[in-house]
């Protein structure tokens, strides 16, 4: 009886913690309701939607460094920082380049995966998430095959950034994906590796095959992402174990 009371106690203040955890991302939610509602209209020049694009990214930025430095160490602090930086690049280049493919916007976003890599680091191994994730991205890049054959110059770089968003992937969900032990704020971790899936395969499919006419899924999944890894990354301290 006492160990329910334990538990029922410890789970709502797991609860009421990660509420006032999220109410802190207010600042980040209002700007990525902004950018819904004022990027796509004409009348925004270029440079705004840009602005309006990686905003949210830095309000993420600004979240770490006020609520995350007591939270983990200074090296998670730095990579996580570093993967968003580069990730608001990225969109930068992405909304402001005039080239078809974005070469400048794919490798800015490249090097945040392998920041976000770096970050999750190698424990636990968990060598069956990863073969799973070997499994779903060779079925993507069977269904890319097709339309990246005739882009020689883009395909080989195509592959290196698909690689690194399904290592990102693997990391992020080693420590819940087929174990028995995990806790929610790695659950968060889990479900955003995830959504970076979703999100960079509907835009590769937009970008090499046919529009999809998707660019709101792509960008909700996106921030949706970028939120749920900074979540999980600040608050790794908080443990509570599920069985």
């Amino acid at each position: 009886m006492q160990g329910e009371r334990f538990q029922s106690k410890l789970s709502s203040e797991m609860n009421a913690g990660t509420f006032k955890e999220l109410c802190r991302f207010i600042p980040f939610l209002l700007s990525v309701f902004t950018y819904f509602v004022l990027a796509p209209q004409y009348s925004c020049p270029l440079w705004m939607k840009a602005f309006l694009k990686c905003l949210p990214i830095l309000f993420l930025c600004t979240y770490i460094l006020i609520h995350g430095r007591n939270k983990c160490t200074h090296s998670k602090i730095r990579k996580l920082i570093a993967g968003l930086l580069f990730s608001a690049a990225g969109d930068i280049f992405r909304m402001t380049s005039t080239q078809l493919y974005h070469f400048q916007g794919d490798s800015m976003f490249g090097l945040a995966h392998v920041f976000y890599i770096w970050m999750f680091g190698a424990k636990p191994l968990n060598l069956l998430a990863g073969f799973f994730l070997v499994i779903v991205g060779t079925i993507y890049l069977l269904f890319l095959n097709r339309c990246l054959w005739d882009q020689k110059p883009f395909q080989w770089t195509a592959y290196i950034y698909i690689s690194l968003i399904g290592t990102t992937a693997w990391r992020a969900s080693a420590g819940t994906l087929f174990n028995q032990h995990w806790s929610w704020i790695k659950l968060f971790g889990t479900i955003g590796g995830m959504l970076f899936i979703v999100s960079d395969f509907t835009y590769a499919v937009s970008m090499y095959c046919f529009p999809m006419y998707n660019s709101g899924l792509i960008a909700a999944t996106y921030y949706a992402a970028q939120m749920l890894i900074t979540l999980s990354v600040v608050n790794t301290k908080n443990k509570v174990i599920k069985k």
